[in-house]
């Protein structure tokens, strides 16, 4: 069994979850609140497997990112007994001016 990590949801990735969430309740408000969910599960199996992620090659060592769906992405760190999750992007936006 693994061990599984702490969780930290940081500031900006809680907007960023909360921006998407309103972006797509606008047409649709049950698939809001299903992407929501699928990005909860995400963030427990990333806990629970931190390395399954990819290391971007422009990013510092503890960086990683996970493909959810087609459009998301989870960008979180690796620091001693905790995954901080520290943005959740689709890929919509234009994350060289973020």
């Amino acid at each position: 069994m693994h061990k599984k990590l702490k969780l930290i949801i940081t500031r900006p990735a809680y907007n960023d979850m909360q921006n998407i969430f309103d972006y797509i309740a606008q047409d649709n408000i049950n698939a809001a609140s299903k992407l929501i969910e699928v990005f909860e599960k995400r963030f427990d199996s990333i806990a629970t497997f931190p390395n399954s992620g990819f290391k971007p090659h422009f990013s510092s060592k503890d960086i990683k990112v996970c493909i959810v769906a087609k459009h998301y992405q989870i960008v979180y760190a690796i620091r001693n007994d905790n995954i901080y999750i520290q943005r959740v992007l689709t890929g919509y936006q234009d994350i060289c001016n973020l």
